[in-house]
């Protein structure tokens, strides 16, 4: 197989990865909803459809293809996951549900063990779904581990701050340097501003740099650095 195709069909399959990756988390975390609300609810539903032996009866109308009244269950469950969100996210938008929710909250971080999980878990959450998800301001090249040697982080909401009161200090940010293939995890660097480069590529496209390793080069970011290409960092 010649270089060429080799480098495109690895191209592919990476940014075939970015594709798949996200869609299988979400179906695989959608699943395991659905298998905890089945789990609580198989005991009240078996119970309003008449008990266990009722579950082998046949389903009215339908009895002669096979179907039982035991085959209601799974459709139910899927409708009561799908009532749960609406109504949870109902409440969050009212009022009232957003301060019985804050209750619990509150109740579920005073408990050991508990808390950690739960708050690493909304604050993910939060950052890729919610209200937060522009946490990151832009994507910035900086110097680091060393001089000489570049780094793509994020510029974080929140930036912009002097370690002293003393005249002449330097504005400093927040950048959150991520891993690679994983951007969950990473580092927070505060650097100064002065030292930092402003991309103009989007959050994504940095991301899909990060994540396939360099493997998937966005254009945007071909054509930034081309254009940056000489450029002494300036304050952004």
């Amino acid at each position: 197989m010649s270089p060429g195709r080799e480098h495109r069909l690895r191209r592919y399959f990476v940014a075939g990865l970015l594709v798949l990756v996200p869609v299988l988390i979400t179906l695989f975390i959608v699943q395991q909803l659905f298998l905890l609300i089945a789990g609580i609810l198989s005991g009240p539903i078996t119970f309003a459809l008449g008990g266990a032996d009722a579950l082998q009866e046949p389903l009215p109308l339908l009895g002669w293809a096979g179907l039982k009244i035991g085959h209601l269950v799974p459709g139910i469950s899927t409708l009561a996951l799908l009532v749960l969100i609406l109504v949870t996210g109902g409440l969050a938008r009212n009022f009232v549900g957003a301060r019985a929710l804050a209750v619990g909250e509150r109740l579920l971080e005073q408990i050991p063990g508990v808390r950690n999980i739960y708050t690493a878990v909304r604050q993910i959450s939060n950052t890729l779904l919610g209200s937060q998800q522009n946490v990151f301001r832009h994507a910035v090249l900086f110097e680091y581990p060393r001089p000489g040697t570049w780094s793509i982080g994020f510029v974080t909401e929140g930036s912009d701050f002097n370690f002293t009161a003393e005249p002449g200090s330097v504005p400093h940010q927040h950048i959150f340097l991520p891993t690679t293939p994983n951007p969950t995890s990473g580092y927070l660097l505060f650097v100064p501003r002065r030292d930092c480069v402003e991309l103009d590529i989007s959050v994504e496209d940095a991301l899909k740099l990060i994540i396939s390793g360099g493997a998937v080069t966005p254009e945007s970011f071909r054509r930034a650095t081309t254009t940056d290409a000489g450029k002494e960092p300036t304050s952004v």
